[in-house]
């Protein structure tokens, strides 16, 4: 109980999770409070700060109401709901339990191959893949001699934010890669030495990167 006491002292919300967390059955709102005011802690405090936590509380990707009761549930709720929360600039606003609940909510999904948020990912993938695109048309008027230089900035800097990074620079030589290589003329055997023409681009957002737009090549 000591602990518990203690505990409070330093993060009243974590601690609120805890005992929901640890209850067989949901519990209602002042059997919450009345385990802490039982273990040592003074009701002014436990009223005060609950009141501050039970707004946010129901955010918690594995806290669900069953009427008037919290209930911990092992599975947890989709990590798009979770992302939404903390899409919302909330995160500023957020306890630091909360915040770290729900970006480990959505972390564990994203690595998790197979799981029904996949079909997030590919979603995500899909605007970067637009990105990675636009780009690369960028760099086409630019080689032309286009006057861009402000739109080449600006456009890698959302490459950036997309997570989207350059595969290969022009006038580089590599092995020939037909997953990440498109040929100007015939395509050579893989692994035949070829020079980078146009750089294509690379997503790191989801596990394993992914070829949002190969680079051009030439023997």
């Amino acid at each position: 109980m000591n602990s518990l006491v203690k505990q409070f002292g330093k993060d009243q919300g974590l601690v609120f999770v805890e005992i929901i967390r640890a209850s067989p059955k949901p519990i209602r709102a002042q059997e919450i409070k009345q385990q802490l005011i039982d273990a040592g802690v003074k009701k002014a405090d436990v009223d005060r700060h609950w009141t501050r936590v039970q707004r946010v509380i129901k955010l918690h990707p594995q806290i669900t109401m069953v009427s008037t009761r919290y209930e911990w549930s092992t599975e947890r709720q989709p990590a798009r709901n979770s992302l939404d929360v903390l899409a919302g600039n909330l995160l500023a606003k957020l306890p630091a339990w909360l915040a770290r609940a729900l970006v480990q909510n959505v972390t564990d999904a994203l690595a998790s191959a197979g799981t029904a948020d996949a079909g997030w990912v590919d979603q995500e993938f899909e605007k970067a893949r637009l990105v990675a695109d636009l780009a690369v048309a960028v760099e086409v008027l630019q080689t032309r001699g286009d006057t861009i230089t402000g739109v080449v900035k600006l456009f890698t800097e959302e490459a950036r934010r997309k997570r989207l990074w350059p595969l290969g620079q022009p006038g580089e030589t590599v092995p020939f890669d037909p997953g990440s290589h498109d040929a100007e003329a015939q395509a050579p055997e893989p692994g035949t030495a070829v020079r980078i023409a146009r750089s294509g681009y690379v997503w790191r957002g989801g596990g394993e990167p992914i070829v949002a737009a190969k680079a051009i090549v030439a023997v």
